[in-house]
């Protein structure tokens, strides 16, 4: 009797110990898995961002809260679109390349508006009446800012305009873009459309406290 206890005891820790192999080779495959397809949406970003020449930052937290005034007179904060996409642009009305851009961004705009996507253009040391009939007449529906001091402009170190900022989901920076761009091409809304679909963890995991510096000399 000793002996068949003795025995079913053996065969009993033998299928636990089983058991703990299966499951541990069952995490490592499930971790490797998913390591495998952050690095396959990391890779698929750079290659997108290469394709619009935007510059690929490894993630780091503005150098400042934004909280400024609209055309509107309402307050706004970048906190208010946290758990979206933010295209972040600063640019001013007598920019030759920001005119020529700001109507291809609506129709970014408004193709995205609807989904995790913002954009705020911050308009520099310009009155607000100016900027609000520049958008009238262009018939623009994105948010705009005003940084009448030009404060948070240089917070941002902006030299020269236009200068885009695209910001994940938690608000830290994770790309720029120095002049205009096509924001209405195709390249432009896959782009965004992947940021938006997949960038929740995968590009947000390094973070870098170190303060964001444009070394361009030309002054808006």
């Amino acid at each position: 009797m000793r002996l068949i206890e003795k025995n079913v005891t053996i065969l009993t820790r033998l299928f636990a110990f089983i058991i703990l192999i299966t499951l541990g080779n069952t995490g490592i495959k499930l971790s490797a898995a998913s390591a495998s397809t952050a690095n396959t949406v990391s890779n698929k970003t750079d290659l997108m961002f290469r394709d619009m020449s935007i510059i690929r930052i490894p993630r780091i937290a503005p150098p400042v809260e934004i909280s400024l005034l609209d055309i509107n007179g309402k307050k706004v904060t970048l906190s208010d679109v946290k758990g979206k996409i933010v295209f972040l642009n600063f640019w001013t009305t007598w920019c030759l390349e920001c005119r020529i851009e700001m109507p291809l961004m609506e129709k970014l705009h408004k193709r995205l508006k609807d989904k995790d996507f913002a954009m705020v253009a911050v308009n520099l040391k310009e009155p607000a009446i100016r900027v609000k009939n520049f958008f009238s007449e262009h018939q623009l529906t994105f948010t705009a800012l005003l940084d009448s001091k030009g404060e948070i402009g240089a917070r941002f170190g902006v030299r020269a305009v236009p200068i885009t900022f695209i910001l994940d989901k938690e608000g830290g920076i994770i790309g720029k873009v120095f002049g205009s761009r096509k924001w209405d091409s195709q390249k432009s809304m896959a782009l965004f459309e992947h940021l938006i679909n997949n960038l929740d963890n995968t590009l947000s995991q390094r973070e870098k406290p170190s303060p964001y510096q444009i070394t361009r000399t030309k002054k808006y």
